[in-house]
């Protein structure tokens, strides 16, 4: 879904750009991971620091390599709680962890004949390459106590700010391969 909207690009991506020029990018996504994310080769799973996040997220704002994207649709109209989830994701990280993250960061801007346009950079496009870099942010919810019968059941629900986990995924470089010798003198290739 696309909204038309008078607005300035928000990360840097320009109509016809293909995320194979993203070479240097550090890619942001709350709570979501595909298999078309992975390399093909080897990658390392870590999970760092609230320090750290920001620090990555700042450098790759500064350098305009910051890049959120979504499994959702955010801007879908049968994607509210979704749309309202990021949003809140993205409120308690500024207050739990001066994390400077906005729902509009997920948002690509492009301009179409004089108008420009914003759209959501889905998840599925992300392919990691080698040093690339994914950074997962997860949080889980806690019930609240509202007893009041009015209360819609997804409001009877909130985040924990102790639950935030940082989970970072970088493509590893391709290892040159090289020759072994067996007992038998026979030659294979080890990776």
């Amino acid at each position: 879904m696309a909204i038309k909207k008078k607005a300035r690009p928000t990360n840097g991506l320009q109509r016809g750009q293909q995320t194979r020029t993203m070479s240097s990018h550090l890619y942001l996504s709350f709570w979501h991971l595909c298999l078309e994310n992975l390399p093909q080769g080897q990658f390392e799973r870590s999970v760092i620091s609230a320090d750290d996040a920001r620090a990555m997220i700042r450098d790759a704002r500064t350098a305009k390599t910051l890049l959120c994207v979504s499994k959702d649709d955010l801007l879908a109209p049968y994607r509210t709680k979704e749309r309202r989830r990021h949003e809140e994701l993205c409120a308690l990280l500024q207050t739990s962890c001066t994390l400077d993250i906005r729902f509009e960061d997920f948002l690509t801007t492009f301009d179409e004949e004089g108008v420009s346009i914003q759209s959501v950079m889905p998840l599925e496009v992300v392919a990691l390459r080698p040093k690339e870099r994914l950074l997962i942010v997860t949080c889980n919810y806690r019930l609240i106590d509202k007893t009041d019968q009015h209360v819609d059941l997804e409001e009877r629900f909130a985040l924990t700010a102790d639950s935030l986990g940082f989970h970072l995924i970088t493509a590893l470089p391709p290892q040159e391969v090289t020759a072994l010798v067996t007992p038998a003198g026979q030659s294979h290739a080890a990776a």
